[in-house]
């Protein structure tokens, strides 16, 4: 996975981080301030708005109320005038026709909001024809479009429609209420038709350029006035209302997104604003435009600012960069800055204090690889010693064979065969069977000084020989004893073996000799003698330590055990690179 805090470059991505963190947020305090001014204009406009709606629900319902009014009293009247188109009597009856007539024009003179009345009987009579009021029969009544809103209704108001007047087509919102005689016949319908641009005028009131819609107590929309922009589904809801006034936020889609308040008058009829919400947050939008504004010039100088800040913290990171970009070249640490006293500082301190450790440690290297080549060199010279060495032993055995001098011959065998395993070709470690084989080698070269006066025996137990061993272990203690523990006797014997215990070796040499003095491990005041087992002791303890080691125990006159105990080793190369670490440490 990327990840960008291990492969941006820390001036970039300090200056990246801190950009778009400010941007981040200057977004999200935007949008934050957008959705808290909206919401809180859109609480203020509906407060606004349901005060003036009320205001206004009051005035219409006043009028609308008188209309209603009117038609009462009228119904009324025309059953006290009583009008009989087969009155016989021809001058009682043109006076009611002209009693009704008179009746139904003056509710029209009495208020400019009605523009004429229609009244369908069974027997019509014709009315003035430049008059506002229109007699039709009553049968008609059931083909206008209207009444199906009062069919099963004494009373009624209709939608918006337009009718035929002297002066062309008008649009009109009716009132129709059906007359009854007294004894409860019905007799006719009166339709008293109220000019819409009264109606619009009582909805409009006193603002402008406003959306709003009038709806009856059965949800029918009687009028309207502006845009709304409502869709089928939203007016539906608009009838499901049941409270007296409140608000509403519709966000059907984003174009048709708006604000409803309502205000329902005392006979239910409830008068609807709706605004656009764009028009309700076009302030927060603005608001918020005017924030980023804001923000991106204050980006814009952050940016500088953080370039600024972030090159003076990469700045110094960059120069140690750049110096450890010149190692292994010396002599540039002290061009490193010094006028640091902060955490750089003691970063500067601390690079500084490892590159002369640095230096030290290359010039310790060097001097090294200088004895290591000089001691490569010792060592190919003194390789030509050991052949010449071979090459002489074995003129020699050819020597001593020619003259009959075999005692001598066998010496310098043996002698050849005990150098062989001495150097093992500059290996450490030798297996058992190798360092056996250089004991009896010895051993023998004894015995042909010795003769039968030196007696010897070797044990070896099972799977031992295969294990490796430290070389020249054993030869220096049975040397020891042919030279000291059998000085000034005439016989002497010696006893080797070899023991597996648990995971251990134990190598054991026996003598019968004179033994050692009481003191014989006491310091000596020079160091004289006592080579070969010392060089025993440190090595054992150089490759295996605790507690592994030589032990010696002797009584004056009986005799000396030595005992050494070594780890069984299977595998040398384990060893060999332990040797060589604990002797680094050493």
């Amino acid at each position: 996975m990327f990840n960008v805090f291990k492969r941006v470059r820390i001036g970039r991505l300090f200056f990246g981080s801190f950009a778009l963190f400010i941007a981040l947020l200057l977004l999200v305090f935007s949008w934050i301030s957008y959705s808290l001014t909206s919401r809180e204009l859109a609480g203020n406009t509906s407060i606004y708005q349901q005060d003036i709606l009320n205001e206004l629900n009051k005035r219409l319902a006043t009028q609308l109320n008188s209309i209603e009014q009117m038609s009462l009293a009228a119904s009324r009247n025309i059953d006290i005038i009583g009008f009989d188109p087969f009155e016989s009597d021809l001058f009682e009856r043109n006076r009611r026709k002209k009693d009704l007539s008179d009746l139904l024009a003056s509710i029209t003179y009495s208020t400019t909001m009605v523009q004429s009345i229609y009244l369908y009987i069974e027997h019509p009579f014709l009315a003035d024809a430049q008059g506002p009021v229109r007699v039709y029969d009553l049968q008609k009544v059931k083909e206008e479009e209207w009444f199906p809103d009062i069919q099963n209704n004494d009373f009624a108001w209709m939608k918006e429609r337009t009718i035929e007047t002297n002066t062309g087509t008008l649009p009109v919102i009716s009132f129709a209420r059906k007359l009854y005689n007294n004894s409860g016949k019905y007799v006719g319908m009166l339709l008293l038709n109220v000019k819409a641009s009264e109606i619009e005028s009582l909805i409009r009131g006193e603002t402008e350029a406003r959306s709003r819609l009038l709806f009856d107590a059965g949800g029918r929309k009687i009028a309207s006035i502006g845009d709304s922009h409502l869709q089928a589904s939203e007016l539906e809801k608009i009838k499901l209302i049941k409270e007296k006034s409140g608000s509403v936020h519709l966000a059907t889609n984003q174009q048709s997104e708006s604000l409803l308040v309502w205000s329902k008058s005392p006979s239910n009829w409830t008068l609807v604003e709706v605004t656009p919400w764009k028009n309700i947050v076009h302030g927060s939008v603005r608001l918020a435009l005017i924030l980023l504004t804001v923000g991106i010039s204050a980006i814009f100088i952050a940016s500088f600012f953080t370039l600024f800040i972030s090159r003076q913290f990469t700045r110094p990171i960059k120069s140690l960069v750049a110096f450890m970009g010149k190692l292994p070249d010396r002599g540039f640490v002290s061009d490193l800055p010094k006028d640091y006293s902060n955490e750089f500082g003691n970063l500067f301190n601390g690079y500084r204090k490892q590159m002369e450790r640095i230096e030290e440690l290359l010039d310790s290297l060097k001097a090294q690889h200088k004895r290591q080549r000089e001691a490569e060199i010792q060592a190919l010279q003194a390789m030509i010693n050991p052949h010449f060495l071979y090459n002489t032993l074995d003129q020699l055995n050819w020597l001593a064979i020619d003259s009959g001098q075999d005692k001598i011959s066998k010496i310098l065998s043996l002698m050849g065969k005990m150098f062989r395993i001495g150097l093992s070709n500059g290996e450490t470690l030798i297996s058992i069977a190798d360092e056996i084989t250089h004991v009896e080698c010895y051993l023998q070269i004894q015995q042909i000084r010795w003769g039968d006066r030196l007696t010897f025996a070797i044990s070896v137990d099972v799977g031992a020989k295969d294990l490796y061993i430290p070389r020249l272990t054993l030869q220096p203690f049975i040397e020891n004893a042919i030279i000291h523990g059998f000085h000034g006797r005439k016989s002497g014997e010696i006893r080797v073996s070899v023991q597996l215990l648990n995971q251990d070796i134990h190598l054991r040499v026996l003598d019968n000799g004179v033994g050692l003095r009481t003191d014989w491990d006491q310091p000596k005041a020079r160091k004289t003698g006592g080579y070969g087992l010392r060089n025993v002791k440190e090595r054992i303890a150089a490759y295996f330590g605790s507690p592994y080691g030589v032990q010696i125990t002797s009584e004056e006159g009986h005799g000396t055990e030595v005992t050494i105990r070594l780890p069984q080793i299977p595998n040398k190369e384990d060893v060999e690179e332990r040797y060589h670490v604990e002797n680094t440490h050493h």
